[in-house]
C-alpha cells in the first residue's frame, strides 16, 4: 500500500475500540510528513541517531516524540500523551498509536540502521500474553518486519519479574531485538538482565554521573551477550568517554523544544509549529 493507502487504513479502523473516545488522527503533510492529531496536540517522530563506537557508523535510529498544543502552537512535553489514557486497555492503545505513527513516519522519511521504539512498561504489563502479535500486524501492513525493529523497555524497578520475562520471551520468538533501559538508576541488577537476556543494556544518566567502576559492569554485561548503549549530546563529544568504558553505542539526547513566545495581541502564528503546511494536508475520509 501507498503511504497515503495506510494512512486511510489506519484511520479507518472501526469505532468501540479502546481510546475512541479521543479524536484521533493521522495526517501526511504537503512535504511529506506524518503526524497525528490526538485530543488537541500534534504529534509526530523524531529519529535520534544510534551510533557504534568501535566503526563510528551508523548502527540505527531511536523514535522519540514531538508533541504541540493543537491550538497554541506551543511545544507540550511528550508525557502528556501517556497521562491521558483512564485505563489499562487506552493506555495500551495510546502506546501503539505512537508505534504505528513511528512505522509511518520511518516509510515517510526512511532513516538508516535498525529502528528503536520504546514499549512503554505499563503497557508490557498490561497485557496478558501474546505480546507483539498486534503490532507485529501494523508492521507487516508497512511492509516492515519485527527483525527491523528494536523494542526498548524501562526495566528499573521491576517488581513482577516473571510476567516481564514471559513478555520479552514472546518479543523476542517474534524476531524484535530488545533493548532494556534505565539500567543504574536506582539499582545495579546484573542477575536481572541475566534472566532476561536482552541484546542491548541502557545505562541511566544517573549511573553516568555516578562514581560507579563502569568498565566493570560493562564487561560483565558482554559476558551474558549484550550491546551497552549510552546516551549523549553530542557523539564526538562522547565518543571518547564511550570508548574508555568500553561501550559499544551512543544515543544522541532528544533536542528540548522551547516555548513558542508570541504576542497577547496575536494568536501563534503557523510557524510556530513544525506543522505549518497544516491547510494542506491529505485528510482522509
Amino acid at each position: 500500500m501507498s503511504l497515503s493507502e495506510l494512512i486511510h487504513h489506519f484511520n479507518s479502523q472501526p469505532q468501540g475500540l479502546p481510546g475512541s473516545r479521543f479524536a484521533s488522527r493521522f495526517r501526511l503533510s504537503g512535504d511529506g510528513r506524518v503526524f497525528v492529531h490526538f485530543a488537541n496536540l500534534v504529534i509526530e517522530s523524531v529519529f535520534l541517531p544510534i551510533t557504534a563506537v568501535a566503526s563510528s557508523r551508523t548502527h540505527g535510529h531511536a523514535a522519540a516524540l514531538r508533541v504541540f498544543g493543537l491550538s497554541s502552537g506551543n511545544p507540550v512535553s511528550p508525557d502528556a500523551v501517556f497521562v491521558l489514557p483512564a485505563d489499562d486497555d487506552e493506555f495500551v492503545w495510546v502506546d501503539r498509536l505512537v508505534r504505528t505513527l513511528h512505522a509511518l513516519s520511518y516509510l515517510a522519511h526512511p532513516v538508516p540502521g535498525t529502528l528503536l521504539l520504546k514499549v512503554n512498561r505499563r503497557h508490557v504489563m498490561s497485557v496478558p500474553s501474546d505480546h507483539g502479535l498486534a503490532f507485529e500486524a501494523i508492521l507487516h501492513a508497512c511492509g516492515l518486519r519485527p527483525q527491523h525493529i528494536t523494542l526498548e523497555i524501562d526495566a528499573d524497578g521491576l517488581e513482577d519479574v516473571d510476567h516481564f520475562s514471559r513478555a520479552i520471551a514472546a518479543y523476542r520468538q517474534r524476531g524484535y531485538v530488545i533493548a532494556l533501559s534505565g539500567f543504574g538508576r536506582t539499582s545495579v541488577d546484573l542477575s536481572l538482565l541475566s534472566t532476561l537476556h536482552p541484546d542491548i543494556v541502557k545505562f541511566d544518566r544517573l549511573l553516568l554521573a555516578s562514581a560507579r567502576p563502569l568498565e566493570y559492569l560493562v564487561d560483565r554485561i558482554h559476558d551474558l551477550g549484550a550491546s551497552v548503549a549510552i546516551e549523549g549530546p553530542d557523539d564526538s563529544h562522547w565518543q571518547p568517554f564511550a570508548g574508555a568504558t568500553r561501550a559499544d553505542l551512543i544515543q544522541r539526547y532528544q533536542p528540548v523544544d522551547r516555548p513558542v513566545a508570541t504576542s497577547p495581541r496575536q494568536p501563534p502564528v503557523a510557524k510556530a509549529t513544525p506543522f505549518d503546511q497544516a491547510n494542506a494536508t491529505c485528510r482522509i475520509p
